[in-house]
């Protein structure tokens, strides 16, 4: 029903009284950490993930994305930065992965460090063909080398949009920006 709030506390009330069922309390720091992202309060859900993280159970990939994300919004870059590295280490086949590179690439790119954000696009670009990401890793990319001012680099990735995913926002905006360079 969406009710953060009341689901906060009673998930709270819910993991203080669990102690004997650890899947059951996984299960709960996950909802209640969840609840704490939903409602905006990143700090209690980065502990709240900490704990999940700290017991045995399913979706601890899940609780690490969470968790490096949640540190985004409370301006703890780095930090985001090295949660995003470990995940994709530690989760190498985590659902999660091609999610991971993509804001790694993004965080790295708005962080300042260009040719960091561009290997994380390339890797989620090589390694997950498939994933409906790839279209805004190659526009991620493009942009960046427009931005940079190196243009043919950046018509060559629109290219490849364009080419490899028509009918897509992402082509419409590749097309659009070739224009830019064009002129």
């Amino acid at each position: 029903q969406k009710d953060y709030t009341n689901a906060i506390t009673y998930f709270s009330a819910f993991t203080d009284a669990q102690k004997d069922d650890v899947e059951k309390l996984h299960d709960g720091y996950l909802r209640l950490g969840d609840s704490y992202f939903a409602t905006s309060k990143y700090w209690p859900a980065i502990e709240t993930y900490n704990k999940a993280l700290a017991l045995t159970g399913p979706e601890k990939d899940y609780a690490a994305y969470q968790k490096a994300m949640s540190y985004g919004f409370v301006d703890r870059t780095e930090s985001k930065i090295e949660n995003l590295e470990n995940f994709v280490t530690q989760y190498p086949r985590s659902t999660f992965k091609d999610d991971a590179l993509f804001e790694l690439g993004n965080t790295y790119v708005s962080a300042g460090q260009e040719n960091k954000g561009l290997q994380a696009y390339d890797r989620l670009i090589n390694d997950f063909r498939g994933s409906s990401l790839v279209p805004q890793a190659l526009m991620r990319q493009g942009l960046v080398f427009y931005n940079s001012g190196r243009n043919n680099e950046a018509l060559g990735k629109f290219k490849t949009v364009v080419r490899d995913f028509p009918n897509t926002q992402e082509a419409i905006q590749a097309v659009s920006t070739a224009k830019l360079v064009y002129v």
